[in-house]
């Protein structure tokens, strides 16, 4: 099956590392904005060709399902009660020249606001994600770059994140796993016990650039590096 026809309409994730974000305190509330997407910016997925793909977000990719006024859940990692939600207005996703903007007016009597306040004061988070699906995408010929042309938010979420750089996505594990299966290096580092493909894709990814031609590599050499990461 190609990239084209297992990606369409699938739930993926992005995650983007911004400079422009803000957390700042308002009283009894904190206002939160930042950019879940940028567009126009190629970025690698599944570390790029060949195993991967570049990636480009076309700046009118939200203009439809904004229209809509999307159910949205603001989350930490994609997880957990939402902090806020565009259904109660405590969320509001516009887009400008740069990318998909996230405003947010959270509770500080919210623990899990208390949370990610200390961290973020820390800098020890400060980049951010969205979910959604594509409705309508492009691909080159030999499918090493897509340009996601329309997608859908609605019921998806846009989520403060540990890491930025690295794009994942819930139907990347069904593709990396068919990787694994066929490839005999890859098929070694998986035995080596991670617990969470997600974030170790690009880990993965040189994996695959790694093994080709060479033979399969020891689990050792595997080991070594996915330490790189």
């Amino acid at each position: 099956m190609s990239k084209r026809d297992r990606l369409n309409g699938a739930p993926e994730r992005r995650n983007v590392a911004v400079s422009e974000f803000e957390f700042r305190e308002a009283g009894d509330s904190l206002a939160l904005t930042g950019y879940a997407s940028v567009f126009d910016e190629p970025y690698e997925v599944y570390g790029g060709p060949p195993a991967g793909w570049m990636e480009i977000v076309d700046r009118r990719a939200f203009d439809k399902t904004l229209r809509s006024k999307p159910d949205v859940h603001l989350l930490i990692n994609h997880e957990g009660m939402p902090l806020a939600r565009t259904k109660s207005g405590t969320l509001k996703l516009s887009t400008d020249s740069k990318g998909l903007m996230v405003e947010a007016d959270l509770d500080r009597r919210d623990p899990d606001v208390q949370r990610l306040e200390t961290k973020m004061n820390r800098g020890d988070m400060d980049q951010m994600s969205f979910a959604f699906r594509v409705i309508r995408q492009e691909w080159n010929e030999d499918e090493s770059e897509r340009r996601m042309v329309e997608v859908s938010i609605d019921r998806g979420d846009v989520s403060v994140v540990n890491f930025g750089a690295n794009p994942a996505t819930s139907s990347s594990l069904r593709s990396l796993l068919s990787v694994l299966e066929s490839d005999d290096a890859l098929a070694e580092a998986r035995s080596i016990g991670m617990h969470d493909l997600v974030e170790a894709q690009k880990a993965l990814g040189k994996l695959v650039r790694a093994s080709r031609p060479r033979p399969a590599m020891s689990v050792a050499a595997a080991e070594r590096l996915l330490d790189d990461y």
